[in-house]
């Protein structure tokens, strides 16, 4: 911006010299006062923070939190400095500012008696500030709220000639979360054709829950799901589990869950039969962002009965998202899923593999 006003201010002042004979005695001298001037007309817009050390920062206060200021500066992005390390500071834009005391004001800010100050600023002693946050950012002393985000995703593939094929699926996931527990919310639906046979028609949907336990890593969870697949010879199977879980890791970036609880499931196929169990549900979910452009999750969930050692469930899903466009929520999500039931329904067999590939749009 400041280099900018720069080239605009020596253009404007060439054409003035050019068209006009009775200003051909500009000197340099003049034009570079001119342009210090511009630079530090915009540098004065800035706030400008004082460092125990001497060193002067120019930039933009973003927040204090937890004894950190973090201020957006032009050369280097978002920096956090301890705040006890500022000896002066002052804002050219309103602040909110709660003080150690519960106090809450709000205007410009002047720290340690900056002669640059706004006129009338507000003026308090560093140790006073507990927090300061700027417009649009939560409140730091309500307590956390709860966010949801979700996503989408869609994937079709065909073929025609020899053989009609179609195969799509259709998907979304909703979540809200908060500082201690998550609510999920999910459904998807799956539908294929072979020579004009029906090959896959398949609806899942359904909710998990957990919380923390004593703000621990120690978790309790909830779920229920109900599917529907009809090819599989599966008219409606219903589920419901509940139980305990740890975060081994639990951070930005990485993630691993471990579970372990009660698991009723309930049967009905399209021969009519039906199986009602009852038995144990132990699973795990592992999250990693890739650096910047990527993220791989994998669920494995094994659900044994109490009836029989040879009646059990294993569910595994690895996928992996890739970024379509940097900055933009849409990625491709190419994956597998394997689905093992050691008693499966009648005329079906009992691993289930597919490989997927589907856009996936993801909101906030």
């Amino acid at each position: 911006m400041r280099l900018g006003s720069c080239v605009i201010l020596r253009n404007l002042l060439f054409f003035y010299e050019k068209t006009n004979p009775l200003n051909q005695q500009i000197t340099m001298k003049k034009l570079l006062s001119a342009i210090a001037g511009v630079i530090l007309a915009t540098s004065a817009m800035a706030d400008r923070f004082t460092l125990s050390d001497g060193s002067v920062i120019n930039g933009t206060l973003k927040s204090i939190t937890d004894g950190n200021a973090v201020i957006v500066t032009d050369f280097a992005g978002e920096i956090t400095v301890a705040a006890d390390k500022l000896l002066k500071l002052n804002t050219t834009d309103s602040v909110e500012v709660s003080t150690v005391n519960g106090d809450r004001v709000s205007g410009s800010l002047n720290v340690g008696g900056d002669e640059q100050a706004a006129s009338g600023a507000i003026s308090l002693p560093m140790a006073d500030i507990k927090y300061l946050w700027t417009a649009g950012m939560e409140d730091p002393t309500l307590p956390p709220s709860r966010k949801w985000d979700g996503e989408v995703s869609l994937d079709i593939t065909g073929k025609t000639g020899n053989v009609e094929k179609f195969n799509g699926g259709i998907g979304t996931v909703a979540s809200l979360t908060g500082p201690v527990d998550k609510l999920k919310l999910y459904a998807k639906a799956d539908y294929g054709r072979e020579s004009h046979v029906t090959t896959t028609k398949k609806a899942v949907a359904g909710i998990d829950y957990e919380q923390k336990i004593s703000d621990s890593s120690a978790i309790w969870y909830a779920n229920a799901e109900a599917e529907h697949n009809t090819p599989s010879g599966l008219r409606i199977r219903e589920e419901a589990n509940v139980g305990g879980g740890y975060y081994v890791i639990d951070e930005a970036k990485t993630k691993l869950r471990l579970r372990a609880g009660f698991n009723a499931k309930s049967r009905k196929f399209t021969d009519g039969s039906h199986s009602d169990t009852t038995g144990l549900e132990l699973g795990l979910h592992f999250e990693r962002d890739i650096q910047e452009w990527g993220k791989l999750v994998t669920d494995l969930t094994y659900q044994p009965t109490f009836d029989s050692i040879h009646d059990y469930r294993v569910i595994h899903e690895s996928s992996l998202d890739i970024p379509v466009i940097f900055q933009y929520p849409l990625s491709l999500r190419v994956g597998v899923t394997n689905e093992y039931n050691s008693v499966p329904a009648p005329g079906a067999k009992r691993m289930d593999t597919s490989y997927f590939a589907k856009m996936v749009f993801k909101w906030k």
